[in-house]
């Protein structure tokens, strides 16, 4: 820089500053604001203790950081800005974006930084996420949440030459309970059921609720013949939640799956729900509308 002005000359506006601010010199602090210092709850004279700045820094994070301080003490770069994430004096996470250039310090180059924590922020973003993936009601995927991770599982799956599973399953009888008791009950029968699914799957497997009184379950490796293994498990579970919970109706699903072989490159996410469903629906003709619980899925073959 030309003519550069004295550290000395905006200590004090620096020291006042909302934001943090940092010096360092071979990665070590020599100068760090009071806002900077707690914002990782050190203090000032703490924080020249470090080694490096690299310590505040996550694992993960390190090898980016050091790089950045690299390319603007080389003047490869003249500034730079990131996110990263750091780690208080406590133990906890921050979220930080980092501005820093190249500048002198007492004659020697250093590195001067801003940061602001943008935890919460970062904290909001993640939650807006999740909520435009999940269901409100029950907490499993939606719709676009399912077929968002549904879309992943399949690429992987062809590309390892894998077989799937898709399982689909009807709430039985959701408009007559909503009719006869009222929606809140109905509501009760959804939270009912997803629970009843998360208990019968593994926190790895994909359970979604499409809309409506339809689920759906993307069991991840899962062999083929482990399909009525599987519903038999939900029927179990199924029974056990209705022998704790005395509600005025039967709690049951009406179920249909769809398999994707090893190598066919023919279906998609969207037909093997189809297909689920055509099963399904068999099912429910088998069964009328009798809601007598969860019927193997062969006997929907027998027609």
């Amino acid at each position: 820089m030309d003519n550069p002005v004295p550290f000395e000359t905006y200590r004090t506006i620096v020291e006042r500053s909302l934001v943090g601010v940092y010096v360092i010199q071979d990665e070590r602090f020599v100068y760090a604001n009071q806002k900077f210092a707690q914002l990782f709850g050190y203090t000032q004279e703490q924080l020249k203790q470090f080694s490096s700045i690299l310590d505040l820094i996550e694992d993960g994070d390190r090898l980016r950081v050091r790089e950045a301080i690299r390319q603007r003490l080389s003047g490869e770069v003249e500034s730079v800005e990131y996110t990263v994430r750091g780690i208080r004096k406590n133990g906890t996470a921050i979220v930080m974006d980092i501005r820093s250039v190249r500048d002198l310090y007492d004659g020697r180059p250093a590195i001067f930084g801003t940061v602001v924590d943008i935890t919460v922020r970062k904290q909001m973003e993640e939650a807006l996420k999740a909520a435009a993936l999940l269901d409100p009601l029950t907490g499993l995927y939606n719709r676009r949440g399912f077929l968002t991770l549904a879309e992943r599982q399949l690429k992987i799956a062809r590309r390892k030459g894998q077989s799937l599973i898709l399982l689909a399953a009807d709430l039985d009888d959701l408009k007559t309970v909503n009719d006869t008791y009222g929606h809140a009950v109905g509501d009760e029968a959804l939270i009912g059921a997803a629970t009843v699914l998360r208990q019968t799957y593994r926190e790895a497997d994909i359970i979604a609720r499409l809309g409506g009184d339809e689920f759906t379950v993307f069991p991840l490796d899962a062999a083929v013949q482990s399909v009525p293994l599987l519903l038999e498990r939900l029927e179990v579970n199924l029974q056990r939640w209705r022998e704790e919970h005395k509600l005025p109706f039967r709690l049951s699903l009406s179920t249909g799956s769809a398999v994707l072989e090893a190598g066919d490159l023919s279906q998609n996410i969207e037909r093997l729900l189809a297909e689920a469903d055509a099963q399904l629906y068999r099912q429910k003709r088998v069964r009328g509308a009798s809601g007598s619980g969860v019927v193997p899925f062969w006997a929907t073959d027998r027609e």
